[in-house]
């Protein structure tokens, strides 16, 4: 097998097999495939891809990022690796290895950080170390292939009572959004959204150009009397994987419950364009009563630094999860409180 790194869209001829390589892979969405180049997100953060080739034929791929001398390949509850389901993932492992590392070694990269959807042998014996995500690093997924009632019955009690409730009483209507006016209201909802939680807001560029990827993203948003109170934004590669990307919303339209609109809208679509996955991208309880199953990711990393200081800080941070989560209830409210996250 042999290897190409290749940092911007590909030409015809790799684009060509890039996607036939998809409906072939074990894990297709949209940042596994030619698409990720296009994403604004990743514009300034040296976005590359790692395509491993048997012959001609691509039989791996890896996306990911360069920053803060640290090569990374998704997240946890976003793997960007996907190999051909045929391929020996062995000899596809070693391949990305060998290149990753020839990119360290070029850029001094300290981390080299892969996640993926499966377990996979090679990696361990190249010296990276396993993390398989736990608990909150979990994602729901939700198999769509028995049509969308089906789905909908495995809904929690509450989530269904919620939605018939909303339906029912049709105060708010939920559509894909439409035209760069409905962007500009629901960009300043995502503005408010992220001052809120203390974020710094995606660009009116950024956003501009995400509307523009009709072949890999989708915004639904909610209406109240004609005004915009909640937005949500989704992934998607075609006939493979729909995935939730985020959302933004108006606190004082919660009751009304737009986000549980928005969401059951986008499971509808998915299962009209025949897509039969569909990744939460999270475990939390607003989600986990969406039904579905949590599915682990498998995270291998190399720390190239002398005394191993990425692994011993995670380790510390690990460390402080844990104490945090075992202690009551009221004890996490008030650090919650003292932190400023109320």
């Amino acid at each position: 097998m042999n290897w190409e790194i290749i940092t911007k869209y590909p030409d015809k001829e790799t684009e060509e097999k890039w996607f036939d390589f998809m409906p072939t892979s074990t894990f297709p969405c949209h940042y596994t495939s030619p698409g990720f180049f296009a994403e604004p997100f990743f514009e300034d953060k040296n976005p590359f891809a790692v395509l491993i080739f048997d012959q001609k034929e691509i039989v791996g791929v890896a996306t990911g990022i360069q920053t803060d001398k640290k090569i990374l390949c998704g997240l946890e509850v976003r793997p960007q690796v996907s190999i051909a389901k045929r391929a020996d993932h062995r000899a596809v492992a070693n391949a990305f290895v060998e290149a990753l590392l020839a990119m360290a070694a070029k850029n001094d990269a300290e981390l080299v950080s892969l996640n993926c959807s499966d377990e996979i042998k090679g990696f361990e014996e190249k010296g990276f170390i396993l993390k398989r995500a736990k608990g909150t690093f979990e994602v729901i997924t939700l198999d769509l292939r028995a049509g969308k009632e089906a789905v909908f019955k495995g809904f929690s009690q509450t989530r269904r009572s919620d939605l018939r409730k909303a339906m029912r009483e049709d105060k708010v209507q939920i559509s894909p959004l439409e035209n760069l006016e409905e962007l500009a209201e629901l960009y300043e909802i995502h503005v408010g959204w992220c001052e809120r939680k203390n974020i710094v807001p995606d660009t009116w560029e950024t956003m501009k150009k995400v509307f523009a990827l009709k072949n890999y993203h989708r915004i639904f948003i909610a209406k109240h009397l004609g005004k915009i109170i909640a937005g949500s934004y989704f992934r998607f590669y075609e006939k493979s994987l729909m995935e939730y990307a985020a959302n933004n919303s108006l606190v004082e339209y919660q009751r009304l419950r737009p986000n549980d609109l928005l969401t059951w809208r986008s499971i509808e679509w998915a299962c009209e364009q025949e897509i039969p996955f569909y990744s939460m991208g999270g475990s939390h309880l607003f989600l986990r009563r969406f039904g579905g199953t949590p599915v682990s990711s498998y995270r291998y990393q190399l720390d190239r630094t002398f005394l191993q200081k990425h692994r011993k800080k995670e380790a510390i941070a690990d460390f402080a999860i844990k104490t945090y989560q075992s202690l009551p209830v009221e004890a996490r409210r008030r650090i919650k409180k003292i932190l400023g996250k109320t």
